[in-house]
């Protein structure tokens, strides 16, 4: 991606007005155009992050079953269609067994909705593209969002769920609405699965899975934090306790939740130390 000189002027400001507070990062402060590269190079790259689950309720016959999760595509004059589709290229080389998307496919302009939907649609996997929305997605223009996902053959599931079946077994996989927009219904979402079998869902935002541990889900797959986009701390140094669920796996009593950092950017154009990732997802019966 490459900025226009207006877009690096203000980028420029804001970044200044970050370091230039007195506060722990003033060491930061003399150095802000060499991070300012720094970030914006990192919000172009791609790291692929390959992740183990262990599920007590997957069928033996799924065990390796491969999920490529990605979510907060975020095409938009600082996310290029160029990036995506090189995440495309590399998420197909994965050949996983299904893509989950779970929102925010573009930032703010709809001019960029059937662009980015093309260029998702050119993902292969061997039982196909599963999506839910994201809270971009409805601030954009939803419908337009999930009708040009759907002429691309990717299935968006709104409030919905239906029994996916595959190496002759089967789980319930669904897919919810946007929490910040009000639209979540994860009764619906589940309506018709087994209180049994093993449940995935799809939700945007990671705050849900409080109300998925209450109904037994067992897996969910977020986005909607970019992972906090630009950390200035070392979190293997922190003395106190994370409060929120930024990114990787995490559990809520019997139930799972994986949260991508994304692959765009929202705000600003940067990134650090939270490169944009492609989630190869491996699961086990265990």
């Amino acid at each position: 991606m490459k900025l226009t000189g207006a877009q690096r002027a203000r980028l420029s400001e804001r970044l200044q007005a970050v370091v230039g507070t007195n506060t722990p990062i003033r060491d930061f402060a003399g150095k802000w155009s060499q991070v300012a590269r720094y970030a914006i190079n990192e919000a172009n790259t791609l790291m692929i992050e390959n992740v183990k689950i262990n599920l007590k309720r997957l069928p033996k016959k799924l065990e390796h079953f491969r999920i490529v999760h990605l979510s907060d595509i975020h095409h938009s004059p600082f996310t290029s269609l160029e990036h995506i589709e090189r995440m495309v290229e590399i998420s197909n080389k994965l050949k996983p067994d299904i893509f989950v998307l779970t929102g925010d496919y573009v930032s703010h302009e709809p001019e960029f909705i059937e662009p980015m939907a093309r260029a998702l649609g050119k993902l292969n996997a061997k039982f196909g593209t599963f999506a839910c929305l994201g809270n971009h997605d409805h601030w954009t223009d939803a419908e337009r969002v999930t009708n040009a996902l759907r002429s691309e053959n990717i299935k968006v599931l709104v409030n919905k769920g239906f029994r996916f079946e595959a190496n002759d077994a089967s789980f319930w996989l669904c897919g919810i609405d946007d929490y910040m927009v009000g639209k979540s219904d994860l009764k619906s979402a589940l309506h018709g699965s087994f209180p049994d079998e093993m449940k995935l869902l799809l939700a945007h935002n990671p705050i849900l899975v409080r109300r998925a541990a209450r109904v037994g889900v067992d897996l969910v797959l977020s986005g909607h934090t970019h992972g906090g986009q630009v950390k200035l701390r070392d979190e293997d140094k922190r003395i106190l306790p994370r409060r929120k669920l930024k990114n990787g796996l995490h559990r809520r009593k019997d139930t799972q939740i994986y949260i991508t950092r994304g692959i765009g950017t929202v705000v600003l154009p940067v990134r650090f130390g939270c490169p944009p990732e492609i989630s190869e997802l491996e699961l086990f019966s265990s």
